[in-house]
């Protein structure tokens, strides 16, 4: 039923040696649905720009109910970036829009072509958003904080 993988595990008896673990998969492509990415805003004092870098991406597996309805997200695991990207530079991505566009995922990540929401930031009780505010309010708090970074950005310069 699942695909069945292999996984370099250490020997219990000798740890130096490394043993090969056959193990179900239960995770299919198809359970996949969006990701969370972490990111470090910061301003780079040489070149006078804010700039952003990504330190890992975490696919989320779609909880869902008896009825088939999806209910929650889990977080699988976190990929460090910086290691990531030379199998990210490899694959293309297929734009529906323009088929001529030959694009890599590194692209994709280093040119933000995709759509986030902030949901959490750095503050003194390392809360994420959903914590103090739901909904529409948490949706309001995240364009705000978006709303934050481009202005500080945008006052570092005086036309």
């Amino acid at each position: 039923m699942f695909p069945r993988i292999k996984i370099p595990s250490p020997s219990l008896e000798d740890f130096e040696q490394v043993d090969s673990l056959m193990v179900e998969n239960p995770i299919q492509v198809s359970e996949i649905g969006k990701y969370y990415v972490k990111e470090d805003w910061f301003f780079d004092k040489q070149r006078s720009v804010m700039d952003v870098r990504i330190i890992g991406i975490a696919p989320m597996k779609i909880k869902k109910n008896e009825n088939g309805e999806a209910r929650a997200d889990e977080i699988l695991f976190w990929l460090y970036f910086p290691e990531c990207r030379p199998v990210f530079a490899k694959h293309l991505v297929f734009n529906r829009h323009n088929d001529r566009m030959k694009l890599a995922f590194d692209a994709v990540f280093a040119k933000r072509f995709f759509s986030s929401y902030i949901f959490k930031e750095s503050n003194v009780y390392d809360r994420v958003i959903v914590e103090y505010a739901l909904g529409l309010d948490a949706l309001l708090e995240s364009q705000r904080i978006k709303e934050m970074i481009f202005e500080t950005e945008h006052d570092l310069w005086h036309f």
